[in-house]
């Protein structure tokens, strides 16, 4: 494990190095057309197998050399958002809590228990919700290629189990930068702690935070199984992750090229989709043998503690708004 932490560690410096300088590693062919696709999870996460699927016929059908970097090598999901604007990355697998400091119509996928199911969820991304945050990205600087899910999100610590609400009081919970993540952790009685993900494990290991919230496959993946062993499913929000492309990349390919990085997306949404759900399953069972507890969480209650966040932030989404359910 320090083998990997150390080895880990080398890379990212090495990395944020390179992105201080202005520099992201291009790996070119003979004629200088390549395709990096960017991502923070490790080689075992579906989204990164997926990722590699996704490059390989991407080097069939363009030509191009396609590559993947995870681990967060080429930077952090902010630092990536960037690069592709300024036409610097080709592709990145992101988070929409990354997203809604460009426009705050953006954070509505991050907004608590704001889908019941993978269904609807699902629906929802591929239907008009789904065209409605294309174009707002599009106006960005980005082009969405697809939805990939990355599991409920719930909170897991190093110090006991969460059955209720009251349960977070004084707990440390490490938080993604959004702010309405930030807010309704707040209200729930944690203290909301924003840290990057490469940091969330010396963060619990050390006791920066007690806990944080994720999928039961990023608990694991992560290691985080290994220093927090509580593990309570509160199922407050989707992990949703949508593929991005430079909109200054993609605008610059021919017609088919553009046909196929598209294509290649919509393959690589449905394909990582029935990934995620074997992938929860199977570190469901390894985390359990590894012996971390899992409890079910009194979501009704959680809910209705989360009102008030829908109270502030409903008027944030303006005509995306009717999109949200009433708590």
């Amino acid at each position: 494990m320090r083998d990997y932490l150390l080895s880990r560690r080398k890379l990212l410096i090495l990395a944020a190095a390179s992105a201080a300088a202005g520099y992201v590693p291009r790996l070119a062919l003979a004629d200088g057309q390549t395709i990096r696709i960017g991502d923070v999870v490790d080689r075992h996460n579906p989204e990164v197998i997926t990722e590699n699927v996704m490059a390989k016929k991407l080097k069939e059908s363009t030509g191009f050399d396609a590559r993947v970097f995870p681990d967060g090598v080429l930077g952090s999901h902010t630092r990536m958002n960037e690069q592709l604007r300024n036409g610097t990355l080709e592709i990145t697998v992101t988070n929409v809590a990354d997203l809604e400091g460009y426009d705050k119509r953006l954070g509505l996928f991050a907004m608590p228990f704001a889908f019941p199911d993978r269904k609807s969820l699902f629906a929802a991304q591929d239907g008009a919700l789904g065209q409605a945050y294309a174009g707002i990205l599009d106006k960005l600087g980005f082009v969405l290629l697809g939805w990939f899910d990355s599991g409920q999100r719930s909170v897991y610590n190093r110090t006991r189990a969460v059955h209720e609400p009251d349960d977070l009081k004084g707990l440390k919970v490490r938080t993604q930068g959004n702010q309405i993540m930030i807010a309704t952790f707040n209200q729930l009685g944690a203290q909301a702690t924003p840290l990057d993900t490469t940091q969330i494990y010396s963060a619990l290991q050390q006791g920066v935070v007690d806990g944080a919230e994720n999928s039961v496959t990023f608990f694991v993946q992560q290691h985080h199984s290994e220093v927090a062993k509580y593990y309570s499913y509160t199922n407050h929000f989707f992990s949703i992750d949508p593929m991005l492309a430079s909109k200054k990349w993609f605008d610059a390919l021919d017609p088919k090229q553009r046909d196929a990085v598209k294509q290649a997306g919509a393959e690589a949404q449905q394909h990582e989709r029935e990934l995620w759900m074997a992938s929860d399953a199977k570190y469901l069972s390894e985390a359990k043998k590894n012996g971390a507890a899992f409890n079910d969480a009194n979501i009704p209650a959680f809910r209705t503690a989360v009102k008030p966040i829908y109270a502030k932030y409903r008027s944030n989404f303006a005509e995306l708004a009717t999109y949200l359910p009433d708590l």
